[in-house]
């Protein structure tokens, strides 16, 4: 069985105000993740060294981070990211932003488990309306594309910024991936928005899926964490 979980970190800084990338490394390992995919990831602080902040979300070598910035500037970088514990065969990234708003990015980096590959598709939608439907419709776009050139499991995640009940935004993606009822993410304190949102493919078989709620840690960030435990379907030969 493999865990993923998909976390928005608010650039590392809890609602207690503090900043630490350790804690939260920490915290990961403690869950058990072989996958994480990670928004606002901030390394762009002046007073912090890059390499410092990603050898703490990666929990000193736990971890493998692969990058996929939206913004980059003299000290660092902020976008989104997959931490994984198995090897890397591909890595890519897909452009998603609408002019004149925050740039987006869908990530897809395809990890192997043993003989099988696994894809790992990490976004982070904007803040307006009609700038989601545009992104949800270049999400389908892509996967779309991806799955004909090489068909393989997967799972996408990450905060998708829909708080309407009843959406239909993502009426295509459910239509090639089973959407999984991740429950309400955001706010972490009093959650009341379905904000992080996870899809499987159906050669993967689900056990559990459910938000990361313990009082010890659910103040790491202003998003709370949710998780996936999967098992993969052997590959036909």
């Amino acid at each position: 069985m493999y865990r993923l979980i998909t976390y928005n970190l608010h650039s590392g800084v809890g609602r207690d105000g503090i900043q630490d990338y350790a804690r939260i490394g920490r915290f990961l390992v403690e869950q058990d993740a072989d996958f994480v995919l990670l928004q606002e990831m901030d390394t762009r602080s002046a007073e912090r060294d890059v390499n410092d902040d990603i050898s703490a979300i990666c929990a000193d070598g736990k971890y493998m981070l692969i990058p996929a910035p939206t913004v980059t500037t003299e000290h660092g970088w902020y976008g989104n990211a997959i931490l994984t514990r198995h090897p890397v065969l591909h890595r890519q990234q897909f452009n998603i932003s609408v002019p004149g708003r925050e740039p987006r990015t869908l990530q897809h980096v395809v990890v192997t488990l043993g003989k099988q590959p696994l894809s790992l598709l990490n976004a982070h939608l904007g803040l307006k309306k009609k700038e989601r439907a545009y992104q949800a419709r270049r999400l389908h776009e892509i996967i779309q594309s991806v799955n004909e050139r090489n068909q393989m499991p997967a799972c996408l995640g990450g905060d998708m910024n829909e708080w309407w009940l009843n959406t239909r935004l993502f009426k295509r993606l459910d239509q090639t991936y089973q959407q999984l009822r991740t429950g309400r993410s955001f706010p972490s304190h009093l959650p009341l928005f379905k904000l992080d949102r996870l899809w499987t493919s159906p050669e993967l078989r689900v056990n559990h899926c459910d938000r990361l709620m313990d009082k010890g840690y659910r103040h790491y960030s202003d998003h709370l964490a949710v998780k996936v435990d999967f098992e993969m379907s052997p590959p036909t030969e």
